[in-house]
């Protein structure tokens, strides 16, 4: 590299390590150049010279072009039959040599930015070669918009071309719009009918006919390695664009995808801030090894957290489901793809687009646990149950035995007591500013955007934030080749102030002290120490939990059009997140509760390279054939580095996590490398003739570096055929009301290598001994090697249908599906003389099945007002289908034959234990107002085999419905979610326990109440005893009005009066209102359960964060 231009770089890039500070710098370095190619840096009163004879007028353009650096705009209508010009100049102004040759020849010309548009009407110039400012040219172009045969269509867009200036037809489909420009273009559009665009001319009437068309039917979609028009599409696709969630607030893009996608299933696991969310694709279909669909961003594979991607950079979401859509991804589309394609630059002057909103997040209520006087008769009950209580004594008598003398002070002050969760709940906040420039010209196109997020969560100290920089860059070089960049850089930020404030919230003793008379704080709430106070991390500011991101995401393509039907392409990608996790528990931290200061660093450094090569050859013959055929050779490979180190007894706290060298003890110090590579050949064949009969095969071959040689390669075929039943002669008669009508058939094969990357080989622990009193240490094998792993493959089989009635107003598609997942990975378990534990091993089979459903209306289209409906379904069944060696269930793992893979396994409550039954009860080893559980094989014994399958977190099906209305400037959406089905295990309805932690109010049993709901309060039990669990099971059914936004658009008279072209304010609810079966409401807003789902041979928590409704204010404005 040349010394000068090397010092420059080092000069603009910097001395600095930061990878986000570098990756905006060179952001920053393309977009100069970019823009610099469009726009050159030389002021409008420059001098140039000129020396022209006999020459076109576009050789004048390209001469002015080249001398001013000026982009000259027009339209080659405008120009047409010009005469040919001569122009002798020397320095002259721009202006003025323009006005000279532009003039004789009836043309004019305006100047914005460094672009001159050409026009049939310019400025005047004076003698001195200033502009004179005329009057803007208005004029009122008045028409009528029919169909082909005359009838009018009311509710019809006309749209003055280039701005925001447009009106919508009357009932008789007449309009009447003011244009600024006599030769403006009329842009007119109709749903179900093609867009037209008409030229004014100077006339003042312009009556405009429609023709019917497949709307829709020619929207592109971006498929595997490449794009297709709708209609040609074989496999199951579903998609979301831009347009379709424009006017809807959202924190993350699973905000704009729930319910929307047909069987796309999206669960939060967290509500608090920066909680990220799961995303299962048609069921569960592997048992350790990975369940998540891959994620495609702007071509390349994205394995980053989707917070980190800002909504309003996306162009279009489109989802492939089938194994015919997802095999031409191989081993990494097994769980489905998901195509993320961002917003790319358009040919123009920049333009510019600001988005901003906040508002307040609150809890939506709170948890109605006990109040002092309900807890202090709980616990007396307690007493009663185990003949404590005194006899013939009075409450304040038992409280002395029962109570610490905190409590009973609180228990004579009267009242409710302390509320917990009103003390720590907090208003929270949210707001999201984005600024987004896009433009270009022929040969570079850019669209940058700067955005800045934070929520602030309803819990103190606990927020997220994201700073997120983007830059979309497109060349076009020549005809033949293009290139482009696609970059994201991301910063993020997850706070916590306090490890277990919420759950001490939920479960402290209403009868506690957080104060002394003094008014210092007390770390235990009550005198025996056993509850703590819920806010001593913040009161004694003893704890920190910090989670640091940065990411950059780097993709480079370049396009050469070989032939008119060969394209050949390269993709270069790379995506590089480094993070840091910090946390510090001091000595009066609820993490530590009076024990020795901790603190923990770790460090992880994931990074992944992309080579992907594509040749397309496109063609279609005879008007009728259409051929493509793709080839695909590329690889991919990743390195994970994690590096931590956890420390105890810091001499000062108050250094938390930033001098671990000072701790007495070192807890543990730990690395480790992880590399993948994965080599790829893929082929694709699409063939279509007359847009009836469309077939796609597919092959992919991929090899991954987790295997071992002789099972290193797997082979993934796919085929799919559509037929359009539309497009026969035979259904001619019903083309006025079916326009369209295609069957859909297909298999496929995908694979799943996600497991560690060295289960093949073994591994090693190390142990330590001693000999001769001296300390040692040695290695041993602790994991078995398994050299015949294979890929865990999926195959699937998959009937559609999709169709469109009424001339677009009614569309949607039908999917039904089978689903085959076998030579699972799983660990299987060994018996104990092996001297292992278990081994990874292909075993096993999985099921799904399932129906999808989605429509779309238009129900009313009128001059002021229109109503769109949208409408999704799917239910999905998970099974397992074989286990080992044939069909034996694995009680350990809670794997069972012809069930889910997460399931509930306990025993049944079927009631409590009446004074009716004692003797019955006893002979269970129970008495009256225990638990009574069902006795499964009836042999008069409750024992394990007396365990059950309960139910499933699987829902039964789940459904959306949004309503989308429109009446003149204002915008309506309302988004009706509904999660049907399934179960949860929720602990707060555990009973009450002799731990004073405080539950809800329970219709208990008592001698005077022999309900069968909950059993009677003993001091004895802990957590209820030994079926306490099976009263925290609930149906996790729910209907939950998800989104409701009101918009407002100004017209354009306003904006005339200002320097915008477009303007919108809007009002956004977010779960303001639902309805659930389980009597615990506060955390089921988002499907969100607090409790636990079925984790192999243990559970794993859902959400224990409450649930929050959501009001922003915004404003959405372009320049």
């Amino acid at each position: 590299m040349n010394k000068k231009v090397n010092s420059l770089l080092s000069l603009f890039l910097g001395r600095t390590n930061n990878i986000f500070l570098i990756g905006m710098r060179v952001s920053t370095l393309l977009l100069c150049i970019g823009l610099t190619s469009v726009y050159a840096h030389t002021s409008n009163a420059q001098n140039i010279d000129i020396d022209l004879k006999d020459v076109p007028i576009t050789t004048f353009f390209k001469e002015v072009q080249e001398k001013s650096d000026y982009v000259i705009i027009y339209r080659d209508e405008v120009i047409a039959d010009t005469k040919r010009v001569t122009v002798r100049a020397s320095s002259a102004t721009l202006e003025k040599i323009l006005t000279d040759v532009l003039g004789p020849l009836g043309l004019g010309y305006e100047i914005i930015n460094r672009q001159i548009i050409i026009n049939k009407k310019g400025p005047s110039i004076d003698d001195n070669g200033a502009n004179i400012i005329k009057t803007p040219f208005q004029q009122s172009v008045n028409g009528t918009v029919t169909d082909t045969d005359g009838v009018p269509l009311p509710g019809a867009n006309i749209v003055e071309k280039g701005t925001s200036n447009g009106v919508t037809a009357d009932f008789d489909g007449n309009f009447s719009l003011n244009i600024a420009d006599e030769n403006a273009i009329l842009v007119v559009s109709y749903i179900g009918f093609s867009t037209k665009e008409v030229d004014v001319n100077g006339q003042s009437t312009v009556n405009v006919s429609l023709e019917e068309s497949a709307q829709g039917l020619d929207e592109v979609v971006v498929v595997g390695y490449g794009t297709q028009k709708r209609k040609d599409i074989t496999g199951s696709v579903a998609s979301v664009s831009s347009e379709d969630i424009a006017d809807i607030p959202m924190t993350n893009i699973n905000d704009g995808l729930v319910g929307r996608i047909p069987g796309l299933d999206i669960v939060s696991s967290g509500g608090g801030p920066g909680s990220t969310n799961q995303l299962q694709l048609r069921g569960q279909r592997s048992f350790t090894a990975s369940n998540d669909p891959l994620i495609i961003l702007d071509g390349s594979p994205y394995y980053g957290s989707l917070n980190d991607i800002s909504p309003y950079d996306i162009e279009s979401v489109d989802v492939l489901k089938d194994a015919s859509s997802t095999a031409i991804y191989g081993a990494r589309g097994a769980n489905g793809v998901i195509i993320i394609t961002t917003k790319r630059g358009v040919t123009g002057a920049p333009r510019f687009t600001l988005e901003s909103y906040t508002g307040p997040m609150i809890a939506y209520g709170t948890i109605p646990y006990a109040d002092a006087q309900q807890y202090a008769e709980i616990g007396r009950e307690a007493y009663r149950a185990i003949d404590g209580y005194p006899e013939g004594g009075t409450n304040a008598e038992a409280d002395e035995i029962i109570f610490d003398e905190i409590e009973i002070q609180a228990i004579k002050k009267g009242g409710k007591g302390l509320n917990y969760q009103d003390l720590l709940y907090r208003s929270g906040t949210q707001k999201k500013h984005q600024l987004t420039v896009t433009g270009g010209s022929e040969n570079v196109k850019y669209n940058v955007s700067g955005s800045y997020f934070n929520n602030e969560g309803i819990i103190p100290g606990e927020s997220f934030a994201r700073y997120s920089l983007r830059t979309n860059l497109d060349f076009t070089f020549s005809p033949i080749f293009t290139a482009g960049t696609s970059i994201l850089l991301n910063n993020t930020l997850n706070q916590r102030k306090s490890s277990g404030a919420l759950f001490q919230a939920f479960q402290s003793s209403p009868l506690g002290k957080l104060y002394e008379d003094d008014g210092s704080p007390r770390f235990t709430a009550t005198a025996d120490g056993l509850v703590l106070n819920p806010f001593a991390d913040y009161l004694y500011d003893s704890y920190r939990w910090d989670n640091k991101s940065w990411g950059a995401v780097l993709n480079v393509f370049g396009e050469a059009k070989i032939l008119p039907e060969l394209t050949y392409r390269i993709n270069l990608g790379t995506n590089f997140k480094l993070r840091t996790i910090k946390e510090s528990a001091g000595f009066f931290s609820l993490e530590r509760n009076l024990g020795t200061p901790t603190a923990e660093v770790a460090n992880s450094v994931d990074n992944l390279l992309l080579y992907e090569s594509i040749l397309t050859y496109n063609k279609t013959f005879n008007e009728k054939h259409q051929l493509t055929v793709t080839a695909i050779q590329g690889s991919q490979s990743t390195r994970i580095e994690t590096t931590g180190a956890g420390v105890s007894d810091l001499p000062y706290e108050e250094s938390r996590y930033h001098n671990l060298g000072s701790a007495t003890l070192v807890n543990s110090v730990s690395s480790d490398l992880v590399e993948t590579n994965l080599l790829s050949y893929a082929g694709r064949l699409f063939y279509g003739y007359d847009s009836k009969y469309l077939l796609t095969l597919s092959m992919r071959a991929d090899g991954a570096s987790q295997f071992s040689p002789d099972h290193k390669w797997g082979y993934f075929p796919s085929a799919a055929f559509a037929y359009r039943l539309s497009g026969e002669n035979f259904m001619k008669s019903t083309e006025n009301w079916l326009n369209d009508l295609k069957i859909r058939l297909s298999y496929g094969a995908t694979g799943n290598q996600g497991i560690g990357p060295y289960q093949t080989q073994g591994g090693v622990a190390r142990s330590a001994y001693s000999w001769n009193e001296a300390p040692g240490f040695g290695y041993y094998p602790n994991e078995l090697q398994n050299r015949d792993l294979k890929w865990e493959t999926t195959s699937v089989y998959n009937l559609g249908l999709d169709f469109r009635l009424f001339k677009g107003r009614l569309s949607g598609s039908m999917d039904i599906y089978k689903t085959d997942t076998y030579d699972l990975l799983m660990f299987r378990k060994l018996p104990i003389i092996s001297g292992y534990d278990q081994v990874l091993q292909n075993v096993g089979k999985t099921k799904n099945n399932g129906f999808e459903l989605a429509l779309s209306s238009v129900n009313v289209i009128g001059a002021n007002f229109n109503w769109k409906t949208d409408f999704t379904f799917f239910r999905n069944r998970t099974e397992i289908a074989e286990l080992y060696n044939g069909k034996v269930d694995d009680i350990g793992n809670r794997w069972f034959i012809g069930e889910p893979i997460e399931v509930f396994y306990d025993y049944k409550k079927i009631g409590i234990w009446q004074e009716n039954e004692r003797a019955e009860a006893a002979s269970y080893g129970e008495e009256p107002g225990q638990i009574k559980v069902l006795d499964v094989d009836n042999d008069g014994a409750i024992t394990d085999e007396d365990r059950m399958v309960l139910g499933s977190p699987q829902p039964d099906f789940v459904s959306n419905l949004t309503n989308s209305f429109k009446y003149k400037n204002f915008d309506l959406s309302i988004q009706t979610f509904i999660r049907w089905g399934g179960m949860a295990s929720i602990g707060a309805f555990e009973p009450f326990s002799k731990k004073r932690y405080n539950k809800l109010v329970f219709d208990y049993w008592t001698p005077s109440n022999p309900t069968n709901n909950y059993p009677r309060p003993n001091q004895l039990y802990e957590d209820g005893g030994l079926y306490g669990t099976t009263l925290t099971y609930r149906d996790a059914s729910l209907i939950s009005l998800r989104q409701v936004s009101l918009g407002y658009r100004f017209p354009a008279s306003v904006l005339d009066r200002l320097p915008l072209t477009n303007l919108r304010l809007y009002l956004s609810g977010e779960n303001l209102a639902y309805w659930t079966k389980s009597e615990l409401r506060e955390f089921n807003m988002k499907g969100d359960l607090a409790g636990t789902v079925p984790d192999g041979g243990g559970t794993r928590e859902i959400s224990p964060y409450p649930a929050t409704r959501t009001v922003i204010l915004g404003i959405n404005l372009q320049f």
